[in-house]
């Protein structure tokens, strides 16, 4: 559902006068795409999912991985002709779950054979064996309690031990699990649409706190603390993500945090990658400048601003990947200044990557694989589009839009003012 400007509903306050986010609407939505697609267009006769973001998205539950998204700590499987999946919540938590959950039918919260990820190999061989067993053993009862013990069970994960011991059982498995769910988490219901919006709305917030943070004598990790303080004040969550880079660790873009002092003149640029809304992921740079930049810092941040809009202008339904990877230039011709030779050294750098529960999901948008084998953009797919350059005096620039492809177009969600570096005064 869209408003006459194209937009999906905003988010509004807990009123019964405001048509906000409906979290019913978001939970069925998700769950009745991912049936469509697993269901009829694959045919499994269940799903098994280790993969957090995945169980997220089909049975609305979530506990905060402990490892990480696919440790095997909890995980779901939806046997083909149920309503919802069933949960199998690590220890004591399917407590919380079930009380949290009433959508899922009484029941489908069961207890998890703690570990069928990774982290399972830390029990030692005999008790991983064992576990292993008892694991499957608790899969194949529902698959023969549902009749689909004969039909094949996808996976969103790859495990030799696992799918051994299914097959001992008879079970047939296929890891395009995996490959289901991205397809069915590929274009986003408008629900998830203002997930995303609202997620860019405390990314704004943090950019906010740098700009009211950094100045001469300030450290980048100070910086990064007011931002996450700004992130969690405004309701949102980060995820193994957020870094602030600056001065010479500018460019080549070291893509992590070193803790420098602030100087004059620096370069500063944050990116909010992985600061989540409701579990809806953001990746969004802004570039600041200690001070007035100087005419080339200038020059370079209008390079990358031309480059990212240059690629946002064409992106419509029907575009290929191709045609907005060739929106920028050869990655050897622009930056042999810092040694790159092929585009497999540009990775993360004049790229775009699809985003919702996790940052990389359909489509990617880069000339090392782009030119070759484009992808078709499609309406309601939502992805980040992010540019950089150097400025030949040592530092560089780095933005980053995160962007709703619509009918005629895209909407861009994320706020900050882009056209030009925000200066900092020192």
């Amino acid at each position: 559902m869209t408003d006459k400007y194209g937009k999906s509903p905003p988010l509004g306050g807990d009123k019964d006068w405001v048509g906000s986010l409906s979290m019913d609407r978001l939970r069925n939505g998700r769950r009745d795409r991912a049936q469509e697609i697993l269901f009829k267009k694959y045919n499994f006769g269940a799903f098994l999912s280790l993969n957090e973001w995945n169980t997220r998205y089909i049975s609305s539950t979530y506990t905060p991985a402990w490892t990480t998204g696919n440790s095997g700590l909890r995980y779901a499987l939806w046997v083909k002709g149920d309503p919802w999946p069933i949960v199998f919540e690590q220890g004591e938590i399917g407590y919380h779950t079930e009380r949290s959950s009433p959508w899922l039918p009484k029941g489908y919260v069961r207890y998890a054979i703690t570990g069928m990820g990774w982290i399972s190999r830390c029990m030692g061989e005999g008790a991983h064996k064992d576990a292993t067993k008892r694991f499957v053993d608790q899969i194949y009862d529902e698959l023969k309690r549902a009749g689909v013990q004969n039909e094949v069970l996808a996976l969103d994960f790859n495990d030799p031990s696992i799918d051994a011991a299914f097959q001992a059982r008879g079970v047939k498995t296929s890891s395009e699990g995996y490959m289901a769910m991205l397809e069915s988490r590929k274009l986003k219901l408008p629900e998830e649409v203002a997930c995303l919006r609202n997620t860019c709305v405390i990314g704004d917030s943090m950019f906010e706190a740098l700009k009211n943070t950094a100045r001469p004598g300030v450290g980048e990790n100070d910086v990064l603390g007011e931002a996450f303080k700004a992130c969690y004040s405004n309701g949102g969550e980060v995820y193994s993500g957020v870094f602030c880079t600056s001065g010479p660790y500018s460019w080549p873009n070291l893509r992590g945090t070193t803790g420098r002092t602030l100087e004059p003149n620096d370069v500063i640029y944050m990116d909010v990658y992985n600061t989540a809304w409701n579990g809806y992921k953001t990746c969004y740079y802004r570039t600041f400048s200690l001070g007035e930049p100087s005419k080339a810092t200038r020059a370079a941040y209008q390079r990358a601003y031309d480059w990212l809009y240059g690629a946002i202008s064409i992106i419509k339904p029907g575009v290929t990947t191709k045609e907005i990877a060739e929106k920028w230039p050869s990655g050897p011709k622009v930056w042999a200044d810092i040694g790159v030779k092929t585009e497999d050294q540009t990775a993360g750098s004049n790229w775009a990557h699809g985003i919702g529960l996790t940052l990389y999901e359909p489509p990617l948008v880069w000339r090392a694989c782009s030119l070759d084998y484009p992808m078709v953009i499609e309406e309601d797919m939502c992805f980040a589009i992010e540019t950089q350059e150097g400025d030949g005096e040592g530092q560089g620039v780095r933005i980053e839009e995160v962007i709703h492809v619509t009918k005629t177009g895209v909407e861009v969600l994320s706020r900050w003012p882009v056209k030009e570096i925000t200066v900092i005064p020192c």
